[in-house]
């Protein structure tokens, strides 16, 4: 029976040996310290806190991160080596999954679940302990380590919709562990409630002295909670809630830009601003640092990560000797095998511009296509270094330039969760689906918040931007002509970084059917795509994943989906 859950028991250990409690996202290898002479001092907690973090920024969260929330989607295809390197992922990407694929293994998202639980089980025996430990401290620990433990629960109903769900430590192996699954909107429920008590215990801000500068985006704030009651309420369609959350963020980021001795607002041409009073939000954008070469500055929100514009993100430390992305290196690839990684663009994708197969990119100012993709077979995003989108002045020719990519094993990209065009682009979601009617003034706010996401993105001065450039408000049909509208936009903002395939799940289970999720997975041009299409409509429990066979066998309580068989091999 430890089978199921055998990585996920801190029995007689806990994380220890990091840097040091100042160099808090500094991860160098773990030692091992007896249970009994643990949880007395402050640092104790801070140390299991880092190892928290550390289990996410591991490459088995973050790849099944990506294989979870991207390589499902039209975004994704196998790469030249996917076939050779890694037969299980092939065969994900081909959507020829059963439940012997290692990719339905969560239990890598448990181990980070029981270091959370373990930490709010002993940290308050410390604080009787320890003085300097003091009672804001544990309320704020408390609620850092319950926001990242409702994170991995977030995708793990969102990747198998029913699943074990446990607040309690597992510490001793006599402990009954083959719990049964619940109801994906049961679990919902718990994680809204969790994060809705504990949101005002974490921390606004951090200390900005040395690399503790990077704790505001690279730890759970407040405003990462926040993010995570926005998206859990779009998915349990209380779109109200949904905007009020999306609203606080960007009022928070406002407020902080201004706090920032006003130099977010003193440069028009590297700050767009969201709300054309000046109040708003300035978005990034610097298309005009040179001659006929546009500065790559949202490289920044999702290639070296930690930009005025994130919210929340796994963080790897710029040094060789700390913790890499190795996920994204061994996907995405690196400098050594650029040409031959095991994931690729779907090919449509890196088409698009040219032969406007499928209309994703409508515009060839588009920054964010040349950001993301080098070729049809290469991906830019999370492994290029510096990129730059360079425009003839000739023939208005453009061509992505990159100084280069990672090294092998040296990718330190960071791994973004929630950045804010996410959070603006779920709150125009959830406002069509407010609207009662296609006048509803609802659709020309949420028309407002994707106009600026795009409008951002145009390479070319403020002042040269045309109406040809701009996105136009649906005339016809136009509920639901926006709702397409918001979903197109997600893709290509957000493009590689793992919202895709969940966004077409909330899709359907919005919809009741797999019908429009069929439609876009059709694009990948699949092998066998007629089977696959096939099975997406008729089945409506494909769409999520099975659990992981070794598991299942010892655990028969688990949910057994049943769009897949289970067949036990010995």
């Amino acid at each position: 029976m430890n089978k199921i859950y055998n990585n996920i028991i801190c029995a007689i250990c806990v994380i220890c040996g990091f840097t040091s409690c100042g160099d808090f996202l500094d991860l160098e290898p773990r030692e091992l310290v007896i249970l009994e002479q643990f949880w007395n001092e402050k640092t104790d907690v801070e140390n299991t806190v880092a190892g928290c973090y550390e289990g996410m920024q591991s490459s088995a969260v973050i790849s099944r991160m990506m294989a979870w929330g991207e390589f499902r989607s039209d975004n994704i295809i196998e790469g030249f080596k996917a076939e050779s390197d890694d037969l299980h992922m092939y065969k994900f990407l081909q959507a020829n999954i059963d439940p012997s694929n290692v990719y339905t293994d969560w239990s890598s998202f448990y181990t980070v679940i029981n270091r959370c639980n373990t930490v709010i089980l002993y940290a308050p025996e410390v604080q009787k302990k320890d003085p300097s430990f003091s009672d804001s401290d544990l309320r704020a620990t408390i609620a850092e380590v319950s926001a990242l433990r409702d994170l991995c629960y977030f995708y793990l109903i969102r990747t198998f919709r029913n699943v074990p769900y446990t607040t309690h430590a597992y510490t001793d192996d006599n402990q009954e562990m083959d719990i049964p699954a619940r109801p994906f909107e049961e679990v919902l429920d718990s994680l809204i409630a969790d994060l809705e008590s504990v949101k005002g215990n974490a921390q606004r801000h951090y200390p900005t002295d040395g690399n503790k500068s990077l704790y505001q985006t690279g730890r759970i704030t407040r405003a990462a909670i926040y993010a995570m009651l926005c998206e859990m309420y779009l998915w349990k369609k209380d779109y109200q809630k949904c905007v009020d959350y999306a609203d606080l963020i960007i009022e928070q980021k406002r407020t902080d830009a201004k706090e920032d001795q006003g130099i977010l607002y003193a440069d028009m041409n590297k700050y767009f601003r969201y709300g054309e009073t000046g109040e708003g939000y300035p978005l990034i954008r610097d298309w005009t640092t040179q001659t006929g070469v546009y500065g790559n500055a949202p490289a920044e929100i999702f290639g070296e990560g930690n930009s005025v514009e994130s919210v929340f993100e796994l963080t790897y430390m710029n040094n060789p000797n700390m913790l890499a992305n190795g996920a994204v290196d061994t996907y995405y690839g690196n400098l050594n095998n650029t040409w031959y990684n095991r994931v690729s663009p779907t090919q449509f994708l890196y088409n698009d511009v040219n032969n406007n197969l499928y209309k994703l990119f409508v515009n060839k100012y588009d920054a964010r296509y040349y950001e993301s993709m080098l070729s049809s077979s290469i991906i830019a995003k999370y492994t290029a270094l510096t990129p730059l989108v360079e425009r003839s002045t000739s023939n208005d020719k453009i061509t992505s330039v990159y100084s280069g990519f990672y090294p092998a094993g040296k990718n330190h990209s960071n791994w973004i969760i929630y950045r804010l065009t996410d959070i603006m682009l779920m709150k125009a979601e959830a406002l069509v689906q407010m609207a009662a009617s296609d006048d509803d003034p609802k659709l020309e706010e949420a028309f407002g918040l994707v106009q600026v996401v795009n409008r951002r993105s145009i390479m070319k001065d403020p002042d040269k931007i045309t109406a040809n450039d701009l996105l136009k408000f649906p005339a016809d049909n136009t509920k639901s002509n926006m709702e397409e509208m918001v979903i197109d936009e997600r893709q290509r903002e957000l493009l590689f970084e793992g919202k895709r395939w969940f966004d077409l799940v909330r899709r359907s289970m919005r919809d009741g059917n797999n019908t429009y999720l069929s439609q876009q997975v059709a694009n990948k041009g699949l092998k066998n795509a007629s089977i696959v299409q096939g099975n997406l409509e008729s089945i409506f429990e494909s769409i999520f994943l099975p659990c992981y066979l070794e598991e299942w066998k010892v655990n028969k309580n688990l949910w057994k989906n049943p769009a897949y068989t289970y067949e036990e091999k010995d």
